[in-house]
Order: structure tokens, then C-alpha cells, then sequence
């Protein structure tokens, strides 16, 4: 993001995924308008009402989980809160990437700012002031069920807010509490805060915002890559012809024909005669294999941007006509969000293999055409052949990862809680596969521009016969990587086209 900076009212308007990431930046920055502070202040004194009426609500007076019968008053209230945090925070390393943990801060204090959740506007401030000080707070990968929310994640997410645990700033791990005198923060917990920074589905909803935002420009780098591959092999471009997909019209089908055709204007190497009558599946079933692949991202992004606006802890209060509401229910169940990542790790696991495929045809020359590997003098030199094995070893682990996890449940606090989602694990999955994908893709955009430097060196192919896409991707490499003429350590050009495909440079 460089230098750009964000600063936006809570609750802000409705946020889509791309707004999401901006506002997950280490310079985004919160504020409250006083509409909000309204709303805050109403759920807080809800919940004053029924401490001081005695009426037991789950999580504000009783205990929480298979516990919720049991109910506490006095100086046990507080004590409560307290060891809700300590005790749920039980997780430890590996932890979330900073965009990712920040992402959920962000949401967490979204979330409750909407005046639902009975937290007070004391601790959302502070949670605020964390947030603009660039604090990322360690959250564990492991532990959550997807159900109660992301109990353990959450409860990190909380540490900070007692001056307990550690947090990064600027990359850099420093403890809780010396963040917080040098903003000059305390805070104790009153009844429900604890219970409302734990419930949630905060944690793995970034996650899975990050890996619907990386799918996206996964996808597209992988479907101008297969135009530049129309060119390479002279592929016919009659199965891209929009008659064909008016008869079969799937939204992402549809898509993905139309930016092929616009990739491919101005190129003079298509349709080329071949022996064959028709392309192999992998060029010409593009629109149909990659279109299912866009439709799964954009299903998941739909379900993913409603969770980005949902409240999701519980108990949640409902203030109307001065009588209060308290509803028990379960939106911190992450259902949804589990179905839909599931998804997108298959539908991303599926875009691997094809690219597995389209590899394989470029670097045997009895598919291609070109010198076999790809290299100039072959025999001495091995050329790209060992960069496909790393991509069968991605795609093997792929494979694995996509087995589903929302599957999964186990039952727990005393069968209290009998059936979790695992939508974390899923989320984990699918950003992992994710990873595999932009590696994969960014060894196939390797291959691509070495093959366009051998067909203008060694056929005498003008590069002004590729289309204007197949020569800007052939640019953006080359701004990285030479041209492999001699063996050499490829794993730096490799690293170095993955860091162009995530920054966006191949959109």
C-alpha cells in the first residue's frame, strides 16, 4: 500500500473484500462518530440493567459453555471476565501474518461498535488505540473450532487489552504492556466484554478475506497466462468464440471467454494450422474449467463480505422502546464461511493441476515445438525441467489440503457444543493451497517468457505478432529475470515473479 493512508468512521459503510484489505493496512486508522457512541452506550446499559436486576443472562452473569447454569454475582463478575481471557488463551505459534490479525481487530471493533454486543465504548476506544498505534496481535493459527467463534484466536486478540501477552508493531514482537504505557491504557473488563471479544468469527473471516482478495488475482494472472499460451501454440480460437458460450452461459464461463478474446486482440499467432482438429482441454476448455474456478472464488467472496458485515458474538442485546432483548443464539457459528472455503480450496486445487498440465506441454518438445525444457543448448544445460517438479510437488500438497474440513466436527465443553464448523482449518487450507497457486503460476509466467524469447530468437517470431497482453507479461518478468541461456539458480527469478503476481503487476 505504500503510502496510503485511511482513516474511516465505525460502523463504515458496507464493506466488500477489496475495502477490507485497505482498512487492514498498518496505516488504516479508526475513529468513533458519536451516532456510534449512541448505539454502544445503549448495549452497554442493557447489560448494566440486567447485572443490577439480577437477571441471569448467559455470559454476563452465569459461566459460559457446558457452565452456563451456573450463576455469579459481586466481585465474581469481574473475576470472571478476567479469567474468560486467561483461560481461553491457550494457543502459541504458529501465528497469523499481521495483515491478517490486524484484519481482525479491525473487525472485532466493527462488529461491536454497531451497539449489539454490550461492550462498553471505554473498551473499544482502547482496542482503537491499539489499532491506530499499528498493533498486530499475535494470533494462534491453531485452535479454533469455528464455533463460539475463534475462542482461542479472540482471546489473544484480547491479551493486549489486560497488558498481557505480546503484540507486533512495525514487525517487531514487543510486549502488551509496554504498548500500553506508553499509550497510557488500562482497562478492566465489566460484565459481557470478555464474552464479546471471544465470540466471533473476527479471525477467520480476515483470513478468508485475504484468500478470496489472493484468489482473485490468482485467477486472472492464470487466465492471461493461458492466452499468452493460445499464442505460443498457435491454439484456435474458435473455442472462445461468444456464440459458443451464449448457448452455455455461466456467469464465470462467460467472463473468462470474453478476457481471453481481449488478451488475444492483435495477436497474429492464433488459429495456426495444426494437425490436429482440435486443441487439447487444458487450452480449449478454458472458459469452462477456469469459469467454474471464478465462479467458486466469486461464491466465496459473497459469503465472506456477508460475514464482513455481520455480528457474530452472543448473547446479543436489542434495545428498543427503553425494554431490552437479550437473544442467545449462534452467529459465531462459521458454517457458511467452512462450505465456502472448503470450495475455494478445491476450485483452487483444481487451477493448480490444469496449470500442472499447461507446463508439461511447454516444456516437451514433442507438445510444443520448442527446444525440450525450454533452454537454448540442451544436454549441458537442464533448463526448466526441475521447476516442474516442484510444481508436482505443490499440486500433491494441494491435493492433500483439499480434502474438506467443514466435515469434521467434534463435539466439546461436555457435549455442550456438539457440532463446530472447523471453518478455521478450512480457511488455513485454502490460504495455504492459495500460496502453492501463486508459486505454480509464477513458475508457468517463467516459462512463458522464455518461450517467447525462443520463438524470436530461434523462429524468428516478431515480437510485435504476440498480442499487446503476451508482450506485457513478457515485460513484467523481464524487469526481474533474464532470459535463461545457461543453467543458473532459478529459485531467485521464481521469487522474484511471485512478489510481481502478488503485488498485482500481471492484473
Amino acid at each position: 500500500m505504500g503510502d496510503f493512508f485511511m482513516k474511516t468512521n465505525v460502523p463504515v459503510l458496507r464493506l466488500t473484500v477489496d475495502r477490507f484489505i485497505a482498512l487492514a493496512q498498518p496505516d488504516s486508522r479508526m475513529s468513533l462518530p458519536p451516532a456510534t457512541v449512541g448505539a454502544i452506550n445503549k448495549g452497554a446499559k442493557a447489560v448494566e440493567a440486567i447485572v443490577r436486576n439480577k437477571v441471569p443472562v448467559y455470559g454476563v452473569n452465569t459461566g459460559i459453555g457446558d457452565l452456563c447454569d451456573v450463576y455469579l454475582s459481586g466481585d465474581k463478575l469481574a473475576e470472571l471476565q478476567e479469567n474468560i481471557i486467561m483461560s481461553h488463551a491457550c494457543g502459541g505459534e504458529p501465528y497469523f501474518a499481521d495483515d491478517v490479525a490486524r484484519g481482525a481487530l479491525f473487525l472485532v471493533v466493527n462488529a461491536r461498535a454497531k451497539g449489539y454486543s454490550g461492550i462498553t465504548v471505554g473498551a473499544i476506544q482502547k482496542l482503537i488505540a491499539l489499532f491506530d498505534h499499528g498493533v498486530a496481535p499475535l494470533l494462534p493459527m491453531q485452535g479454533s473450532l469455528g464455533a463460539s467463534g475463534d475462542l482461542i484466536p479472540l482471546a489473544h486478540l484480547a491479551l493486549p487489552l489486560l497488558g498481557k501477552g505480546d503484540v507486533r508493531v512495525n514487525g517487531k514482537r514487543i510486549s502488551a504492556a509496554s504498548v500500553l504505557r506508553k499509550l497510557g491504557i488500562t482497562h478492566t473488563l465489566l460484565p459481557k466484554e470478555a464474552l464479546s471479544l471471544i465470540n466471533g468469527t473476527e479471525v477467520t473471516t480476515s483470513q478468508a478475506a485475504f484468500a478470496v482478495y489472493g484468489a482473485e488475482r490468482f485467477l486472472a494472472g492464470s487466465v492471461r497466462a493461458t492466452a499468452a499460451l493460445f499464442e505460443i501454440f498457435g491454439a484456435r480460437t474458435s473455442s472462445i468464440d461468444a456464440d459458443i458460450h451464449a448457448l452455455k452461459p455461466h456467469p464465470g464461463q462467460v467472463a473468462v471467454a470474453r478476457d481471453l478474446r481481449k488478451y488475444l486482440r492483435g495477436s497474429a499467432l492464433v488459429d495456426r494450422p495444426k494437425a490436429k482438429a482440435q486443441d487439447p482441454y487444458v487450452i480449449r476448455c478454458t472458459p469452462q474449467v477456469d469459469g467454474a474456478i471464478l465462479g467458486e472464488i466469486m461464491r466465496t467472496k459473497t459469503t465472506v463480505e456477508i460475514e464482513l458485515n455481520s455480528v457474530t458474538d452472543n448473547p446479543l442485546f436489542f434495545v428498543k422502546g427503553g425494554k431490552v432483548k437479550a437473544l442467545s443464539g449462534g452467529n459465531f457459528h462459521a458454517q457458511a464461511l467452512a462450505f465456502a472455503l472448503d470450495g475455494l480450496a478445491i476450485a483452487l486445487t483444481a487451477g493448480s493441476k490444469v496449470i500442472e498440465r499447461r507446463v508439461e506441454r511447454l516444456l516437451n518438445s514433442s507438445l510444443s515445438g520448442l527446444p525440450p525444457f525450454l533452454i537454448f543448448e540442451s544436454g549441458t544445460n537442464t533448463g526448466l525441467m526441475i521447476p516442474h517438479y516442484l510444481i508436482a510437488a505443490l499440486v500433491a500438497e494441494n491435493s492433500v489440503l483439499a480434502h474438506p474440513a467443514s466435515i469434521q466436527t467434534l463435539p466439546v465443553s461436555a457435549n455442550q457444543e456438539d457440532f463446530v464448523s472447523m471453518a478455521m482449518t478450512s480457511a488455513t487450507k485454502a490460504a495455504q493451497i492459495l500460496r502453492n497457486c501463486e508459486r505454480i503460476l509464477a513458475i508457468e509466467l517463467l516459462l512463458v517468457a522464455q518461450a517467447m524469447d525462443i520463438m524470436i530468437e530461434q523462429k524468428a517470431v516478431k515480437l510485435s505478432s504476440f498480442s499487446a497482453s503476451a508482450r506485457g507479461i513478457k515485460e513484467t518478468v523481464r524487469r526481474s529475470v533474464q532470459t535463461l541461456k545457461k543453467d543458473r539458480l532459478v529459485s531467485k527469478d521464481i521469487d522474484a515473479i511471485l512478489s510481481h503476481l502478488r503485488n498485482g503487476d500481471f492484473l
